[in-house]
């Protein structure tokens, strides 16, 4: 069964892109990665659910009722506060995106309850080989003859599903993966675990109420920057979905942040890059642990991530670069910058963001024309 998945595993390794992927996913990487996560679960069913010991099982029953969510719009900074965060031996990280409550409670629910273990497992497996189509990959390590870290994860998935399959609330599904994560990488005994997911703000009242205990990491980045890195990461996205969601973020972060409530902290991307000591330090104080000089390196999974910009793909790894980036102006239009201006000026003003000066009329035409009014 390894040698088996050893070979697909070196398929699938060979498809794998040495820089950033540009456009679309190839299709044979598409197929080798179905094919290969498919295996590692299908042997894992044979072998069957990991035996957890009851100290474990109450560490992780523990652990699961205290995340820690990351959220803010695409390319705001979320990534960057992940990473930060990763090597922190108090905190259990997730190294790829969660996306429970943005994309996959709806995938589960097209499916019968049966195929629910099966899906999120391969999904998962996809995740931790190939989180986002760069470096790092294999984030448990490869598969050898003796035993394979993906197989493990599966079974400890299997177990973890049977563990808390009862458990109200719609989350569960997602803190079976978790616990499976966790139980891989001696996390189980860790103060929070950490949940990186673009747009979660919008369910913040669904977090709160199935985990009250929740922490929520707010991350906001002023609005052409914001945009510019999303043109660059996705130059076939429209404009108008990124400004709906980044109003929705801002208005969101206004009222939170207002409400000055203990388990909420907005931060800001550019305080981040420019005084990173501080910013870390005042996550730290919020989480309640130790500050430590890991909270200044950014890793996945433990190894050094790419540095936080899409302009520039010389920086080193793990460096935090200013958020300045003479670049970004170059990349969004004049006509571009003052749709986002008229769009989203009294939000970004309120969060302390200067936008550039739009005359009323030609902002309103602009909005109009883009079909932006609310």
């Amino acid at each position: 069964m390894l040698a088996s998945i050893i070979q697909t595993e070196a398929r699938l390794h060979n498809l794998l892109p040495q820089q950033r992927l540009e456009g679309s996913v190839p299709a044979d990487l598409l197929t080798a990665a179905r094919e290969w996560s498919q295996l590692v679960w299908d042997v894992a069913e044979q072998l069957g659910p990991m035996p957890l010991s009851k100290k474990q099982v109450e560490d992780g029953l523990n652990l699961a009722t205290r995340p820690v969510f990351i959220c803010g719009v695409h390319r705001s900074g979320t990534t960057l506060v992940r990473n930060l965060l990763d090597g922190h031996p108090q905190l259990c990280v997730l190294p790829s995106e969660g996306t429970f409550y943005t994309n996959l409670e709806a995938k589960l629910k097209q499916l019968p309850p049966d195929k629910w273990p099966a899906y999120m497992g391969t999904e998962w497996l996809r995740r931790l080989a190939n989180p986002i189509n760069q470096p790092p990959y294999w984030l448990l390590g490869r598969s050898c003859n003796i035993a394979s870290p993906y197989v493990d994860f599966a079974r400890y998935l299997l177990s973890w599903w049977q563990a808390i399959e009862q458990a109200p609330g719609t989350q569960w599904p997602h803190m079976a993966v978790v616990l499976a994560y966790a139980s891989c990488t001696w996390g189980l005994n860790a103060k929070y675990w950490v949940d990186k997911t673009p747009t979660n703000e919008r369910f913040l009242n669904h977090i709160r109420l199935e985990a009250p205990n929740a922490r929520i990491i707010h991350v906001i980045r002023e609005p052409l920057a914001t945009i510019a890195s999303r043109r660059v990461m996705e130059p076939g996205a429209g404009i108008r979905g990124a400004l709906r969601a980044l109003k929705a973020s801002y208005i969101i972060a206004r009222r939170e942040g207002g409400l000055k409530q203990a388990g909420y902290l907005l931060l800001r991307y550019e305080e981040l890059c420019d005084d990173p000591q501080a910013t870390t330090c005042q996550m730290a104080s919020f989480l309640g642990i130790k500050n430590l000089p890991v909270l200044g390196q950014a890793t996945v999974a433990g190894v050094s991530a790419k540095a936080n910009s899409s302009f520039n793909k010389n920086s080193s790894p793990g460096e935090i670069l200013k958020a300045s980036n003479p670049k970004q102006h170059t990349t969004l239009g004049k006509t571009e910058q003052a749709l986002i201006a008229a769009y989203l000026g009294l939000q970004a003003g309120q969060l302390g963001y200067v936008m550039p000066k739009v005359i009323f009329w030609e902002g309103a035409w602009l909005r109009l024309k883009n079909r932006l009014l609310i």
